[in-house]
């Protein structure tokens, strides 16, 4: 080739040498765009090594979850008579080892008593705390069983308040967690009295028309304008049986109705009715009513005990919680006393019952049923004018205020556990699009790299 390329030099002139470099570019050529392919592959391979690694790194915060656990309350009969005891478990079941784990339930202190003495229960009066920590056990499930005594007639709802809080054995993190809810119906025992009947009903002041008699129902009594409250004495035939008055916290001048009921030891019911008159005052004494505001006011507390709860509670700016033997007020300035709701009284929908420790005294109230850890609930009770009704009390800043129904009808707020957890996928999905937008900015930058180190290399 060598001799060849210098006779053509010689003989052929420039030309040659122009046909010679011709036909030896194509092979310089095809060497070029080789070593320049494999660059490209050894960056392309580089690239797909870099994303693999990327997707690695991202892969996990995609499709992680939190471990879970389901927390079941369970009994051997939801159905018990006066008396009896009820044995309720409570079972925890996980995928992974549990670990520390604490827990509040709650239930209604008047149906059902607390009666166990386990070192991992504490509480009662409608609430109980559950602890168990420290364990060094590797297990995936648990039970606990705690012993209930029914005390009285009515349905007693058994469940978690808030959230529970499970911890995972090895790493320690907070474990999501379900529950259900358990009711309780208690009946009366078998030899439980029917008998309704007073023994004697007697008023002070005044005299009841016609003279008592248990199988009277209706009576009619006259009052002076000074008598804004009677003293009802009120025996039962049956000792067992229990008797509750409403109507007689203020009379007003006019007819008054009031109702004495007497609930047997089965749960029948019976009233007995007085309709109390109150006479009107004199004309002196009107005008000198008219005349202070004082006057009114004093007039306003039965007695000097109710003079002062009612200053102390203005004065605080809270609710005061009042026991006075099986009755239970609430006290703000005003007085309401806290009732149960009669067959004939429509629950609210969306509320169920629950118990509520106000000043260590336990009373009725009503809670959203998808959310037992509302700010919100509702209270039945009968003002100072004895007209009854629902009462929506603000546990956190203590006060109340009438209820009164929307008009769609009764909201039925969220529950706080589905809030948190509505709250962790709005903040897992935040963190995924926050991930992808820094994968997809490396994956830009790094062919950037690339082609400018192709280029320069070119």
């Amino acid at each position: 080739m060598k001799l060849v390329s210098h006779f053509y030099i010689v003989a052929g002139g420039c030309c040659k040498i122009q046909n010679i470099i011709y036909l030896q570019q194509p092979l310089q050529f095809k060497i070029a765009m080789g070593i320049q392919m494999k660059k490209h592959k050894i960056a392309y391979r580089n690239l797909f090594l870099f994303l693999s690694f990327l997707l690695l790194i991202l892969l996990p915060y995609s499709i992680s979850q939190a471990a879970s656990a389901t927390l079941t309350l369970s009994t051997d009969t939801k159905t018990a008579a006066v008396g009896d005891d009820i044995m309720i478990t409570l079972s925890i079941s996980s995928d992974t080892m549990l670990g520390d784990f604490e827990a509040f339930i709650t239930y209604n202190a008047d149906i059902l008593e607390f009666k166990s003495d386990a070192s991992f229960i504490a509480g009662g009066e409608g609430l109980l705390k559950l602890t168990d920590k420290n364990t060094v056990n590797k297990e995936n499930s648990r039970k606990y069983i705690m012993k209930f005594k029914a005390k009285a007639i009515g349905i007693s709802e058994i469940a978690i308040k808030d959230k529970a809080e499970i911890y995972e054995l090895e790493s320690g993190l907070a474990m999501s967690v379900s529950s259900n809810r358990l009711d309780i119906r208690v009946s009366a025992s078998e030899t439980a009295s029917d008998n309704t009947n007073l023994k004697s009903l007697k008023i002070s002041p005044g005299t009841l028309t016609p003279a008592f008699d248990k199988n009277i129902t209706e009576y009619t009594a006259d009052l002076k304008y000074e008598d804004e409250k009677l003293v009802i004495s009120a025996v039962t035939e049956d000792e067992n049986s229990k008797v509750t008055v409403e109507g007689n916290e203020k009379l007003t001048v006019g007819n008054n109705k009031i109702i004495v009921k007497v609930k047997a030891e089965s749960g029948n019911t019976k009233e007995y009715r007085i309709t109390a008159t109150r006479k009107e005052s004199d004309k002196q004494e009107t005008a000198e009513i008219n005349e202070s505001d004082e006057t009114d006011t004093d007039k306003d507390a039965n007695t000097q005990e109710y003079n002062d709860i009612k200053n102390t509670a203005a004065e605080i700016g809270k609710l005061l919680i009042i026991k006075d033997g099986d009755e239970r007020y609430i006290q703000n300035g005003f007085r309401y006393r806290i009732l149960e709701p009669g067959d004939d009284v429509a629950i609210p929908q969306g509320y169920i019952k629950t118990s509520l420790i106000l000043n260590n005294v336990t009373v009725t109230a009503y809670t959203p049923e998808n959310d037992l850890d509302n700010d919100f609930l509702l209270l039945y009770a009968m003002n100072e004018d004895g007209e009854t009704g629902f009462y929506q009390y603000d546990r956190a800043e203590s006060t109340l205020q009438r209820y009164a129904k929307g008009k769609d009808g009764n909201k039925v707020v969220m529950s706080a556990d589905l809030m948190r957890s509505e709250d962790y996928k709005a903040k897992l999905t935040a963190m995924g699009i926050v991930l992808a937008v820094l994968g997809a900015a490396c994956i830009i930058l790094s062919v950037v790299l690339i082609r400018v180190y192709l280029k320069k290399k070119d």
